[in-house]
């Protein structure tokens, strides 16, 4: 039986595995102010909407992350190809594992609350 607690731990424990991964693409993407722009960047806001079963995410950074963020990556074959920060963020094992737990906690949690009633 899971109740709000679980959720709201399971919550804030994706925020902060999420909040070290961010970081880590963002060191390992190199980009322009790596250093500021890691150590800034984290998950603000992780909300469930309860009507779609969807989750939205917001990611607070420096002023010029989106600009990074759409950049040509000069690391990774020869400039010819998109940094795209966010998405290798979202495709990375631990955020995914993380996002996979949070949704069995709050359908575990809706199951249990439709069969109180």
């Amino acid at each position: 039986m899971a109740e709000i607690q679980d959720v709201w731990r399971r919550m804030g424990t994706a925020t902060r595995v999420m909040n070290l991964e961010i970081k880590k693409e963002i060191k390992k993407q190199n980009a322009i102010d790596t250093g500021r722009m890691k150590n800034v960047s984290r998950v603000v806001d992780l909300k469930w909407d309860d009507s779609k079963d969807d989750f939205d995410m917001t990611i607070r950074s420096t002023f010029y992350y989106i600009y990074v963020d759409e950049g040509k990556s000069r690391k990774y074959k020869n400039g010819r190809v998109n940094r795209d920060i966010t998405n290798a963020f979202l495709k990375r094992p631990k955020v995914i594992d993380q996002q996979e737990k949070l949704f069995e906690v709050l359908f575990e949690y809706r199951i249990d609350q439709q069969f109180r009633r």
